[in-house]
């Protein structure tokens, strides 16, 4: 015979979300991020905040600033 289950699985942790990004000083793409994250919060359009989100942690500042100095 079987054993029954009859309780329930442990809760789920779930930690808070991260900080968004922070834009680069002086760079318009990541002003226009930030400002297009900042719309879409206030409408409520969470998916298109978390796509801004990724853009900006994506967004080659090291590269460019270390192609600049060689």
């Amino acid at each position: 015979m079987s054993e029954v289950r009859t309780t329930m699985t442990p809760p789920v942790y779930l930690s808070f979300p991260p900080k968004p990004p922070a834009p680069a000083e002086e760079c318009d793409l990541c002003a226009a991020l930030v400002k297009q994250r900042t719309e879409a919060e206030g409408k409520g359009d969470f998916s298109t905040a978390v796509d801004c989100n990724i853009e900006l942690r994506n967004h080659p500042h090291r590269r460019a600033i270390d192609r600049k100095s060689v």
